[in-house]
């Protein structure tokens, strides 16, 4: 059993990574262990935004505890420190293009010869987008919802393109969840949704995580 650690960046990429994730790789003889980024070490607090610094401190510690071990990330681009490597001189850069050079720049900084850097397009939530049905009929099920609600906002993204949703502090995409569903519960009701959507249609619609969940299925 090939096995794979992974850095969360909160609640919902561990139980992404624990209830779908998991069970999926397990298909391709690799174990996913999963653990939420320190951001207090003194209380032991894990699971948050947290500086490039504390995020390298952490991720550095559990390459030297498991040092035989494959390890990537799940963090979101959105909220994002800017003292993340090559954060600040991307800006200008397609969100791909970007994404990529600051994936890149990461893995080159942390020098782990089994590090599979990985950021999400700009949020986790954006995985949601993938099938916008799925999202309306679970969500109105106690929340009153214009029709077609999600599909209009996914309509504003060039393609249609789930991933390439707006990343500003207001229309980020768990912002417009939150902002036509006030008892949106980001844990419970997102893992729920991404359960039934599935992975076949998270890896169709959203190319960049597409390619980093077929790099995790061919470890060797």
């Amino acid at each position: 059993m090939i096995r794979l650690n992974i850095t969360a960046e909160g609640f919902s990429e561990e139980r992404f990574v624990s209830d779908i994730l998991r069970p999926h790789l397990l298909n391709y003889n690799v174990y996913a262990d999963v653990r939420k980024v320190l951001t207090n070490r003194k209380l032991k607090k894990r699971g948050g935004i947290v500086g490039y610094y504390k995020f390298k401190n952490d991720i550095t510690q559990w390459f030297k505890e498991c040092p035989n071990v494959h390890h990537t990330t799940l963090i979101d681009l959105y909220g994002l420190s800017n003292d993340f490597p090559s954060y600040s001189t991307t800006k200008h850069l397609p969100p791909y293009s970007r994404v990529k050079q600051m994936e890149r720049s990461m893995a080159t900084d942390l020098t782990f010869h089994k590090f599979i850097p990985y950021i999400q397009l700009h949020e986790f939530e954006a995985l949601m987008y993938a099938d916008t049905t799925v999202m309306e009929d679970w969500l109105s099920l106690y929340n009153k919802l214009p029709k077609n609600c999600f599909t209009d906002i996914l309509r504003l993204a060039p393609d249609y393109n789930p991933e390439l949703i707006n990343e500003s502090s207001e229309t980020a995409p768990s912002k417009r969840i939150l902002n036509l569903c006030k008892a949106y519960d980001k844990v419970d009701d997102g893992i729920l949704i991404l359960k039934e959507i599935g992975l076949v249609k998270l890896r169709t619609e959203c190319h960049h995580f597409n390619e980093w969940l077929t790099e995790l299925e061919n470890l060797k």
